[in-house]
C-alpha cells in the first residue's frame, strides 16, 4: 500500500506507523439473538423459572416446618432473580423485533396486524442500535 501511495505521489517517504491495537467493540455477534432463538430461550427460561419456583416452595415449606413461620425469607434466590431478569429482557427484545416487523410491513403497504418477525431477525442486547 505504501509503494502504491509513493508511486501515485500522494505521500513522501518518511515514517509510517501502524497500530495493531485491539479495541473491544460493543456489538458482539455473540450478544445477538435471533427471534426464533428468543422464542426457544423464552420457553426454556419459563420452564426453569417454574421448576425453581416449585423447588423454592418445597424448601420454604420445609423451612417453615423446621424454623417456624414467623421468619419472612420472602426475597427471591439469586439464581431465580437472574433468570427472571433475563426473561424480561428477552420479552423486551421480542417486542422491539415485533415493532420493527410492523414498521417494515407499514412501509411496504402490508397489514401491520399480521406482521411477525422472521425467525432469523436479530436483536443485540449489548447495543440494540
Amino acid at each position: 500500500m505504501l509503494q502504491i501511495a509513493l508511486q501515485a505521489g500522494t505521500m513522501t517517504l518518511g515514517r509510517a506507523v501502524l497500530d495493531g491495537s485491539k479495541v473491544k467493540a460493543h456489538a458482539s455477534k455473540h450478544k445477538a439473538m435471533s427471534y426464533g432463538r428468543m422464542e426457544e430461550e423464552e420457553k426454556r427460561l419459563k420452564a426453569e423459572v417454574k421448576r425453581l419456583l416449585e423447588q423454592a416452595e418445597k424448601v420454604d415449606a420445609e423451612e417453615d416446618a423446621r424454623y417456624g413461620q414467623e421468619r419472612s425469607g420472602d426475597e427471591l434466590p439469586a439464581e431465580l432473580a437472574r433468570r427472571e431478569t433475563r426473561l424480561e429482557r428477552i420479552r423486551e427484545a421480542k417486542r422491539a423485533l415485533e415493532e420493527r416487523a410492523q414498521e417494515q410491513a407499514k412501509r411496504k403497504g402490508q397489514p401491520e396486524a399480521e406482521a411477525k418477525p422472521e425467525a432469523k431477525m436479530q436483536y443485540n442486547f449489548t447495543d440494540p442500535e
